[in-house]
């Protein structure tokens, strides 16, 4: 009987510690969050796809192809779609760098005119869409009405896609395929890049592509982009 009961309580055991290594993908609702990617819809596997990445700890910043800075004038405006915090860390960068720009993550199409160049950062968080009181269909909305009026006045887009493989949920992706086709260079966080979705894109689109290990190299690459 002594032997049951601990056999028992060793499955028990085993159960709870599998239970608490699931990865949390809900929402602050309790509900499954679709606007981010799980190593579940990554690879049936449960691990994310191998890929060749190009950057590393040692190796952090990639350029794929050449940007002509020239194309990127004053006065900037830095937004977001989806409403992640990626946006907030390009504002650090920039920042940093001591540009000259505009932050404003919800900013109206309206606005567009005002800007010879827009700094559109892709990334889905159902947190920050929550928090700022905006949902999902509104935000794919507010993002095709900056892409038409963009394409109206001839701004140049840079996209920015720092949210990682967190980061290509399926809204996320929706929002990225507004912005590719008018975009004139690409920054992607690598990880995010598990399918090769972006430098499959570059190649075929001819767009310079600038990966990154981490978020932290935004300061560099904006350096190189904007600094004096």
């Amino acid at each position: 009987m002594k032997k049951v009961l601990a056999m028992l309580l060793a499955a028990a055991m085993l159960l709870a510690m599998a239970a608490c290594g699931r990865q949390d993908t809900t929402s602050p609702t309790g509900q499954a969050d679709p606007n981010a990617a799980t190593q579940a819809t990554l690879d049936p596997n449960g691990t994310a796809p191998a890929f060749d990445m190009q950057t590393s700890e040692t190796n952090r910043i990639v350029n794929i192809g050449t940007v002509d800075k020239s194309l990127y004038a004053a006065p900037m405006l830095v937004t977001s779609f989806g409403q992640s915090t990626d946006a907030a860390t390009i504002d650090t960068a920039l920042k940093k760098v001591g540009a000259t720009y505009t932050y404003s993550p919800q900013a109206a199409a309206e606005l567009v005119p005002q800007f010879k160049t827009l700094i559109i950062c892709v990334g889905a968080s159902t947190k920050g869409l929550g928090q700022a009181g905006i949902n999902e269909k509104d935000e794919v909305a507010r993002a095709e009405a900056i892409m038409a009026k963009a394409k109206e006045t001839g701004a140049q887009i840079i996209f920015v896609h720092i949210g990682g493989e967190t980061r290509r949920g399926a809204l996320s992706d929706q929002l990225a395929d507004l912005v590719l086709p008018q975009c004139s260079c690409m920054i992607v966080k690598e990880d995010a890049n598990w399918d090769y979705k972006f430098t499959k894109y570059a190649e075929e689109h001819k767009l310079p592509l600038t990966l990154i290990f981490g978020q932290k190299d935004t300061v560099q690459v904006m350096t190189d982009l904007f600094g004096k």
